[in-house]
């Protein structure tokens, strides 16, 4: 009976589930021109990572007399890298793997490299590893470890239902994830390690939705009705943060002394903030039908709102970013179901879940460059982190 309460409430979540301006960093790309050797599947990766990044005018294996050369090639599962100016070699990497399967990661590490070189905008999300659990049965989920591509895919948790992974720290080396059982409980993993550790089994609801530290954001529900909570990981210390005769869900810090999260108390699931020095609690975003998920990074917030109301097909919910030191409001999305965005660790990129049908796709919005891209997996995605 639990487990049905439970999966209920997090449908409930699933469902609630002015034009971009873009201000560039720089007026003229550098141009590059980069050679490469060895496996197309790598090469295909590189290419990829020069797109999504949009940070170079370039060519791969032809003469455009570029200033700049990059020689790549791939052996042996090492990647080695020449930097060349005015045909002069100035820097010479190699990445090395002990799997084939990682040579995503290499590429990612390289062009992340080349892109730092010429002290251009930050481009983390090239090298950050993704966390996601994915629906693989009936009440079976997995979570697997990936690139931000999906190209590396590695099953790290089976067996049950183990959902909403967030990682813990960040050389991204420890995640907390929630197993469905009896009760639900949540974990701390070590991915170096392997070692599990329990942290809280609760009634209801227990699901983590922000890290800060050894602070944690859950959402709990010991008595029915879900509210936010932080976790002192340290001290061991629960303190509840909303107390309301509702739904209270899916929080995250927003500086230094606000929380945002998901409600119901106005009949329809909106964006809150609260203060949590003065408890003053103020609606967020005046715009949608309903508003089904948050994410913050400094001044901004990224949320999910839905903007039609068809009884009988498929609504649409868009992606909108807020800035509340001018309170501009600027579209993302367009058209289809998009939701659980999540900044990139530098605010320079927003990820998402697009459900289509029985499927789902990752997209990648790089906010200055104004371009999104979408990635497909086989089946549902539940939840990620990266």
């Amino acid at each position: 009976m639990i487990k049905k309460i439970i999966l209920s409430i997090l449908l409930t979540i699933s469902v609630f589930a002015n034009e971009l301006v873009i201000t560039k960093y720089f007026n003229e790309k550098p141009k590059i021109e980069i050679t490469y050797t060895g496996d197309k599947n790598v090469l295909k990766i590189l290419k990829m990572d020069l797109t999504v990044l949009d940070h170079f005018n370039y060519v791969i294996n032809q003469d455009n007399n570029a200033t700049y050369r990059f020689d790549f090639t791939y052996q042996n599962k090492t990647l080695k890298v020449k930097y060349y100016e005015k045909n002069v070699l100035k820097v010479e990497k190699i990445y090395k793997s002990n799997s084939y399967a990682y040579f995503p990661f290499l590429v990612h590490k390289a062009v992340y490299d080349i892109n730092e070189y010429f002290g251009l905008p930050h481009a983390k999300f090239l090298i950050r590893k993704v966390i996601y659990s994915m629906l693989v049965a009936p009440k079976q989920a997995n979570i697997y470890l990936a690139d931000y591509t999906l190209s590396y895919k590695k099953r790290i948790i089976s067996g049950g239902l183990n959902i909403f992974p967030k990682w813990a720290d960040e050389k991204q080396n420890i995640i907390y994830y929630t197993k469905l059982g009896r009760l639900p409980t949540l974990y701390r993993l070590n991915l170096r390690t392997g070692k599990r550790e329990k942290i809280l089994t609760s009634q209801g609801m227990l699901i983590v939705s922000d890290v800060k530290g050894d602070k944690l954001l859950l959402t709990l529900a010991p008595e029915g009705q879900p509210d936010v909570y932080e976790y002192d990981i340290a001290t061991k210390k629960l303190t509840k943060l909303t107390n309301y005769n509702g739904i209270d869900v899916n929080g995250k810090f927003w500086g230094k002394d606000k929380i945002v999260f998901v409600s119901d108390r106005y009949g329809m699931p909106m964006v809150f903030s609260k203060n949590l020095d003065n408890g003053i609690v103020q609606r967020v975003l005046y715009h949608g039908k309903n508003q089904v998920g948050v994410d913050a990074y400094k001044n901004y917030l990224v949320i999910s709102t839905r903007e039609t109301s068809n009884a009988f097909s498929k609504n649409t919910f868009n992606l909108f970013l807020i800035n509340k030191q001018d309170d501009s409001l600027k579209r993302l999305t367009f058209k289809g179901q998009n939701s659980f965005p999540n900044f990139s660790v530098d605010g320079n990129s927003i990820m998402f879940i697009k459900r289509e049908n029985f499927y789902s796709k990752i997209g990648i919005i790089r906010l200055n460059e104004n371009k999104v891209f979408y990635y497909p997996l086989p089946k549902i995605l539940q939840s990620f982190d990266w």
